[in-house]
């Protein structure tokens, strides 16, 4: 029984790996179309999101599947709980990049001549965050998880600069307002992808601690972290 549940793990766990990678890619791509003006790749980026919606559902009918028939308890069990609340999230992660994507579409339509200004580099940020917090639940590795959430705030610090270098744009230049509006959609999508993987990184500390609070030098001491 041990090795068959053991198998049913290894391929819940290889679901969560390939959503990683599809959120990661999806991102990418969405920024890449974003940043050169490429409406079909912004296009692609859109219809491949329903493999993302597939792969989340398989992930939470094989944990329930596995709970309803193995039975699991402690770790086991946890690890399940938060098999389903990942493939959610990585799934979200996907909604963003199709966000971001939207986003793609409508600034090469109306293209003002504004820049990106720090977007690539919030990109890469979270992507590196969302690849890290993906492999600390599969790794079981706290630490790796502590550090996704840490990063976090070098999310929110970037976003802010975003926010005021193309406010500041909009304000001098009208025809920047409609691009400008957009390009904050986009950065608001990888704000939010950032917070997603904080929220993958405290399952982790949750599957190998029982422990579902915040990082306690992140947010407030004893405080519940809203999991988004």
């Amino acid at each position: 029984m041990r090795t068959l549940f053991e198998r049913e793990l290894s391929e819940i766990r290889e679901g969560i790996q390939i959503m990683s990678a599809q959120a990661a890619g999806a991102t990418a791509r969405a920024v890449s179309a974003l940043i050169n003006h490429n409406f079909d790749e912004a296009r692609e980026v859109k219809r491949d999101d329903k493999l993302m919606d597939a792969l989340r559902y398989k992930v939470e009918n094989d944990c329930l599947l596995a709970m309803a028939t193995q039975q699991p308890v402690a770790r086991d069990l946890r690890e399940l709980v938060a098999a389903t609340f990942v493939a959610v999230e990585l799934e979200r992660c996907g909604d963003y990049a199709k966000g971001i994507a939207k986003a793609a579409r409508k600034t090469t339509r109306s293209d003002s001549g504004l820049g990106v200004f720090n977007l690539a580099e919030m990109d890469v940020l979270v992507r590196d965050m969302l690849s890290q917090a993906a492999h600390a639940f599969l790794s079981r590795d706290v630490e790796e998880a502590h550090r996704v959430i840490a990063t976090d705030v070098v999310v929110d610090q970037h976003y802010n600069v975003l926010l005021n270098s193309t406010m500041h744009a909009m304000s001098e230049n009208v025809r920047h307002i409609e691009c400008g509006t957009w390009l904050l959609h986009a950065g608001h999508c990888l704000e939010r992808l950032g917070d997603r993987a904080t929220n993958i990184a405290e399952r982790v500390i949750f599957v190998e601690t029982g422990v579902i609070t915040g990082d306690m030098n992140v947010h407030s001491p004893g405080a519940a972290r809203d999991l988004r």
